[in-house]
């Protein structure tokens, strides 16, 4: 995940937890407050209906003459039809009065423990409010019964049965509303997060480019230095660094460039010398014949010791190498040696594989490997060499079908001067082969292992994607 990802995220997550922890509790209060408006709504509509109807309440308790339940159904049917409520009206019996529904008849019991609104407003005297779901109408309700008083005295009781779908839908409605703009603040902020971490990570990931330039060999690649204080500090400290080593890798490559004839010229005059002696004959020219083997010895050496130091420094440019090409240049180049010494080099598999390198590198590692193959590898022996690309690597092997590295050499094969037993017993050799393959490998951030298998078996694996570079 990048610098910029996480800075996005992380603001993003804090600003929908601000808005979370804020919303939360608004929603809740809502919802608190529309049932509260909606329950003193409903209980003073129904107070003012028991206040009107007490009198025609009364006189039908009292068996009055004159008395009708006429007026009480008028009464009811006026609110039911201002308001779409079940209104049900009861004497102090609890026998009903006025049922806007018309489910319960006139003089029926309503009273019952099913119903223990009933009970707190006839007998106690006091309002009950409660929520209750009916399955008949297959919804919430809230029951509000207040008592009917006539002269002090309850007479009877009123019930009224509101729906609280239109409360749910209107809390619904705020919850929604509340959930937008919860939504725009976030997107807002994660908008401005990212606009405020690009303008960050943009020096970084010019800062990493550099990098990337200057490990490639780019030694004249320097990092910008504008941005926020911090990072264009840190552009200043990258460049300072970039001209440090850029100094002490030119200086390197010009010892590399002048050692190299420096060195050979002296130890040319030197093998010249000691074979004229050696001509003379005598012990003088076995003395000599003897020096000249330990002088090719140490041409050797410079040799190995130059490409070591060559490998070890960066190089300056690469480009698209298709191994399969750098097999058959190899195996061409080592057919005649390998003739001489009654050994085989051949083509093995042979893909098209694709890496992002310098061809002379790749050249040189094929070679030190074939070299090394054709050394330690009895006559009659067989090498292949072989290139395939396959799960993103391209490889290039060289194996051989030799006695093989014993089990207590193979860890430090590629280590600088390590000859193991084979090489010891084989005679001369500066030990520089392996650890040369191993540098000009790491240069293009391949990988280098030996393989466990009859014989000598050693894989090189590359990035089979040259187009990121």
């Amino acid at each position: 995940m990048s610098f910029r990802t996480r800075l996005v995220l992380a603001a993003a997550y804090l600003v929908a937890a601000v808005v979370l922890a804020l919303e939360i509790p608004l929603a809740l209060s809502i919802e608190r407050r529309a049932d509260s408006d909606f329950q003193a709504d409903v209980l003073g509509r129904t107070a003012l209906l028991a206040a009107r109807i007490s009198d025609d309440v009364a006189a039908v308790n009292q068996g009055s003459p004159n008395a009708s339940t006429a007026p009480l159904t008028q009464a009811v049917d006026t609110n039911v039809a201002a308001v779409g409520e079940r209104i049900v009206v009861t004497n102090a019996r609890g026998r009903v009065l006025a049922d806007s529904s018309g489910a319960a008849a006139s003089g029926s019991s309503f009273a019952t423990t099913e119903r223990p609104e009933f009970g707190v407003a006839l007998a106690e005297g006091r309002v009950d409010s409660r929520r209750r779901f009916s399955d008949t109408a297959g919804e919430e309700l809230l029951l509000v019964t207040v008592p009917v008083v006539d002269g002090g005295e309850v007479v009877g009781a009123v019930r009224v049965s509101a729906s609280r779908e239109s409360v749910i839908d209107r809390v619904h409605s705020s919850w929604l509303r509340l959930a937008a703009i919860g939504l725009a603040v976030v997107a807002g902020a994660f908008v401005l997060a990212w606009i405020l971490a690009t303008t960050v990570s943009r020096p970084l990931r010019r800062l990493r480019d550099t990098a990337s330039q200057l490990g490639g060999g780019d030694l004249d690649a320097r990092a910008p230095t504008d941005g926020p204080a911090e990072l264009a500090a840190l552009g200043t400290s990258f460049n300072r660094m970039a001209d440090a080593l850029g100094s002490s890798m030119r200086a390197q490559r010009d010892f590399v460039a002048n050692a190299s004839h420096q060195l050979r010229t002296p130890l040319t005059g030197i093998k010249l010398r000691l074979e004229a002696i050696r001509a003379e004959g005598g012990t003088a020219g076995e003395n000599a014949a003897r020096a000249e083997e330990e002088l090719d010895r140490l041409e050797a050496l410079v040799d190995d010791l130059l490409a070591l130091a060559g490998a070890a420094t960066a190089a300056s440019t690469g480009t698209t190498v298709d191994l399969s090409s750098v097999v058959e240049g190899a195996v061409e180049r080592w057919q005649a040696p390998a003739s001489e010494a009654e050994k085989t080099v051949e083509v093995g598999r042979h893909e098209p594989a694709l890496v992002f390198a310098d061809a002379g590198d790749l050249a040189n590692v094929v070679d030190n490997l074939v070299e090394n193959a054709l050394r330690y590898t009895p006559p009659g022996a067989r090498v292949t060499v072989e290139s395939a690309a396959e799960d993103g690597r391209a490889t290039l092997v060289v194996a051989d079908d030799g006695p093989g590295i014993p089990e207590e050499d193979r860890a430090r094969v590629f280590e600088r001067f390590y000859r193991g037993s084979n090489g010891r017993r084989l005679g001369p050799g500066t030990g520089l082969g392996l650890a040369i393959v191993a540098e000009l490998v790491e240069r293009w951030s391949g990988e280098v292992t030996l393989a466990d298998e009859p014989g000598t078996r050693i894989q090189v694996a590359f990035r089979h994607t040259p187009a990121d570079r």
